[in-house]
């Protein structure tokens, strides 16, 4: 009986050894575009699976969801995980594309211009609609990120923390006011993903990243640890609270993030003050 169950594994180990290469070189041979996405779609999974085995509780907030794609995948993403079950799903756009780009973000750098990235609320809702997700556990925000988020909005939607935030504003003057509004519901855990830190040729100085350092700066009980890339563009980070900000730290501190171009860090590594 030994012998024979041993005759048979070999077989079968040979064809899952076989099936994994196949499986393995599919992936290597994505390109372009679309391992973007597989690469997004691989970190959504990664990051609600991290929230759900770590018990950090709280909600989904994403600010810019152009046609939902995103949402969408998250959605799909915590519905794989059974403790993210009450998970609830917050919205934020203008639905109109992006603004008139201004100030820092009107640089030689620039890849976007006003309109990029239009799609109005009910094609959003139906795009959700065709992807499965079920609307009742979505809450929407139209506007303006300088008019919309504000103290009052925060009262009518009664968020209390956030498990997983995606900010894919793309501008420097997009993304202030969006970090300025989450900070109030970030707690030890939170995972934060900028979908656009490198789009300004690697820049740590323009855009989401600029936006990022300034506003630890700001807060200096708020640390991050780089978690992972994905994508031409995408970088993560997992936020901490700390009780007592470290020694030394104080409002206005270097965050080695963006120093210039910036001071590159490895996978797992935490942003310090300096």
């Amino acid at each position: 009986m030994i012998r024979n169950r041993l005759a048979i594994s070999q077989p079968l180990r040979c064809i899952l050894r076989n099936a994994r290469r196949s499986l393995l070189s599919c992936v290597i041979n994505i390109t372009g575009p679309s391992r973007d996405v597989y690469e997004r779609l691989v970190l959504f999974d990664r990051v609600m699976a991290f929230v759900s085995a770590c018990r950090v509780p709280g909600d989904y907030l994403e600010f810019g969801c152009y046609d939902g794609g995103s949402l969408a995948s998250c959605f799909e993403a915590s519905r794989r995980q059974k403790t993210l079950d009450s998970m609830r799903f917050f919205v934020f756009d203008s639905f109109q594309g992006l603004p008139e780009p201004k100030g820092p973000d009107a640089n030689g750098l620039l890849v976007y211009k006003k309109g990029d990235y239009t799609c109005d609320l009910d094609s959003f809702k139906r795009n959700l609609k065709r992807q499965g997700v079920d609307l009742s556990h979505v809450t929407c925000t139209p506007g303006w990120y300088n008019e919309t988020l504000n103290e009052e909005l925060k009262r009518r939607l009664s968020i209390k923390r956030a498990a997983v935030i995606l900010i894919d504003c793309d501008l420097y003057e997009s993304t202030v006011p969006v970090l300025d509004f989450i900070a109030d519901y970030i707690q030890d855990g939170t995972v934060l993903i900028f979908d656009d830190w490198f789009s300004y040729k690697g820049r740590m100085d323009c855009g989401e990243a600029r936006a990022f350092r300034q506003w630890l700066e700001k807060n200096p009980a708020i640390q991050a640890t780089e978690y992972y890339k994905a994508g031409r563009t995408v970088m993560s980070f997992i936020l901490h609270v700390a009780v007592n900000p470290p020694h030394g730290v104080r409002e206005g501190g270097a965050v080695s993030v963006a120093q210039g171009v910036g001071t590159k860090t490895g996978e797992g590594q935490e942003l310090r003050r300096n």
